[in-house]
């Protein structure tokens, strides 16, 4: 392929004109045109300054090969050299901390934990860490804290680092279990109780205050305590709520149709370009999640699941909507309650009706699980 040939248009001459002018000087053309007045053709770039000396109005219209890329970059120079210090930008912010997340529930531990992060520069503002350096941060925290630390994972999302921390749990010598009481987890009734270890303070029938101990690992004799277990039983309580809900005569509510749709697109600045499943609904609950991304890549890959649904238009009597109201009171207790946990009871105590909607507040006494686990923490055992 030449790559020395360019473009040119000629006007107010004619075709003719042109064939002779070229044909008298021999200079090489091809894919002569007659187009808007003139005269398009296609020559060799060396020829071109011969061509201007004598015909005046002759332009450049487009550089072909090597010359036709050249001159697009120099056009676009601007335009490129933004898009490289944008993309430059972009990496070096990619890679920069800009949240930490330490997940545990021991704030000690988590503490400790900042500490050691500070102390290898894993922190807001810092460039990330890579894959090597984590490895080696991690085998080093974790060496560092053997008797409270299982494990620690790092996890990158983004700009983000979420550092997942396992505590070791301290299992007592000798297979011995932890000394725990079982207290009451809520105001009740108590209804039903098995004690299996450790001894029955309260009664059935009675009514406990949350916190108060039902059963307790410690084992005393004449007002002495001679040892602690880890008190184990089940139990059972009349527990109580108070629901209020209000429903509007008429009403739009969302039912799900069952169908997915799962739109996977490349992100390239905020631009989605689709690369299959796309679906425009404004019906749907969608769910976003990342496929790929990579510090080194200007674009990531994402997954947009699509769950459809339909509107439903309710328009309810009064009655209707009072029998919806304690439907929805009935569901919002039972979705808390297990398997061995219903309702034993319910009263309706107040009932307001208005000219939009109905509001129903409901007392409802609830046969539930009440009993937990407690530590029994600083008690001596005499006699040890």
């Amino acid at each position: 392929m030449n790559t020395n040939l360019i473009l040119i248009k000629i006007d107010n001459y004619s075709y003719n004109e042109v064939v002779r002018f070229l044909l008298k000087r021999n200079v090489f053309y091809k894919d002569l045109t007659i187009k808007d007045n003139g005269v398009t053709l296609i020559v060799k770039l060396t020829d071109l300054k011969r061509i201007k000396r004598e015909i005046k109005s002759v332009k450049v219209v487009r550089y072909l090969g090597v010359n036709g890329i050249l001159s697009w970059f120099k056009r676009h120079s601007v335009i490129l050299l933004s898009f490289l210090f944008s993309y430059a930008i972009l990496m070096a912010l990619s890679n920069v901390i800009f949240d930490i997340e330490i997940v545990t529930s021991n704030n000690e531990l988590k503490r400790v934990i900042s500490l050691y992060l500070d102390d290898y520069n894993i922190k807001k503002y810092k460039f990330m860490k890579s894959n090597k350096e984590l490895t080696k941060i991690k085998e080093e925290i974790l060496s560092e804290n053997k008797d409270t630390l299982e494990w620690i994972e790092f996890e990158r999302t983004g700009t983000k680092y979420t550092i997942n921390l396992t505590e070791r749990i301290k299992i007592p010598q000798n297979g011995e279990k932890v000394p725990s009481d079982i207290v009451a987890s809520k105001d009740a009734t108590i209804l039903y109780m098995v004690t299996k270890s450790g001894t029955r303070i309260k009664d059935l029938n009675e009514i406990v205050k949350k916190g108060e101990v039902i059963i307790s690992g410690n084992i005393m004799k004449d007002e002495t305590l001679v040892n602690q277990v880890d008190a184990e039983g089940e139990v059972f309580g009349e527990t109580w709520y108070t629901v209020t809900t209000t429903v509007p005569y008429k009403h739009v509510e969302y039912e799900k149709t069952g169908t997915t749709i799962n739109h996977i697109y490349i992100n390239i600045f905020g631009k989605k370009i689709t690369l299959m499943g796309k679906y425009e609904t404004k019906e749907s609950m969608n769910t976003t999640t990342v496929l790929l991304d990579k510090p080194y890549l200007f674009f990531n890959i994402m997954k947009e699941q699509k769950e459809l649904y339909k509107y439903v238009t309710h328009n309810l009597t009064e009655k209707e909507a009072y029998e919806e109201a304690i439907k929805r009171s009935d569901k919002s207790v039972n979705d808390s309650l297990d398997a061995e946990e219903y309702i034993i009871d319910k009263k309706v105590l107040k009932k307001n009706v208005y000219s939009s909607k109905i509001e129903v507040e409901v007392f409802y006494k609830v046969y539930e699980n009440i009993g937990e686990k407690r530590v029994i923490i600083n008690e001596t055992v005499e006699g040890e």
